[in-house]
């Protein structure tokens, strides 16, 4: 039997081979870790990556309200979502040497009722260097969103002065959450899962505007059998 953890759910979209044969590269049994984070005031990333479900709220992520939050906070008329920079991030890297492509990506707010986040966007990158030069944890960690100028709401690279570059692009659309819920997105099924056939070491999860998450779980295909 595989000693990987691999998806418990179906969906149409996805052959039967995918779904039996693709491990949970962000779990900790598989390799991951969680890395940095915005803000740990009520948990730590690595709390995201633990196998099961969680056990309470303390056993997620999740961040201290901002203090410049105003009291009421307006939404874009175009996306129905809330029109601000605040939010918070965390970085995960994947085990198995990464994906080469995703499958499925699952956002849990289980348990966090009234403090989970309003949405959540989830970008990729890959600091694998077929050149040989060194991409470190902490050179992906140190490319923020506020760095790169955009709060979240993009992608963008940035370049220290005796580092590679590392680009985040975006794998997941930033998408609405609800209460004490998974929120499931398969490739071929959920127009906000994108790039899916790019390889991926690391993700970033950025939440808006803060609030809370259980787990987040990344499906694929593991890039050392490649």
């Amino acid at each position: 039997a595989s000693s990987f953890r691999t998806m418990s759910a179906c969906s149409s979209s996805l052959s039967f081979k995918s779904l039996v044969s693709d491990p949970e590269l962000s779990c900790e049994i598989n390799g991951g870790i969680g890395l940095s984070c915005s803000n740990k005031h009520y948990g730590v990333p690595s709390n995201l990556i633990r196998e099961g479900l969680g056990k309470d709220m303390g056993d997620g992520w999740e961040t201290a309200r901002h203090p410049e939050r105003p009291p009421v906070l307006i939404k874009d008329p175009k996306t129905d979502l809330i029109d601000s920079p605040l939010m918070d991030w965390a970085v995960l890297k994947l085990g198995m040497g990464g994906a080469k492509c995703i499958s499925r990506l699952i956002l849990d707010t289980k348990h966090f009722k009234g403090n989970f986040p309003e949405s959540v966007q989830v970008e990729g990158c890959d600091a694998s260097s077929p050149s040989g030069e060194m991409i470190t944890d902490d050179m992906v960690c140190a490319v923020t969103p506020e760095m790169c100028g955009h709060g979240g709401h993009g992608t963008g690279t940035a370049i220290k002065d005796d580092a590679p570059a590392v680009k985040w692009f975006p794998l997941l659309n930033r998408s609405r959450m609800g209460p004490d819920r998974e929120h499931i997105f398969d490739t071929g099924d959920s127009p906000a899962l994108v790039n899916t056939e790019q390889k991926v070491t690391h993700v970033r999860i950025s939440i808006f505007p803060d609030g809370g998450l259980s787990r987040v779980r990344i499906y694929g295909q593991p890039a050392d059998e490649c």
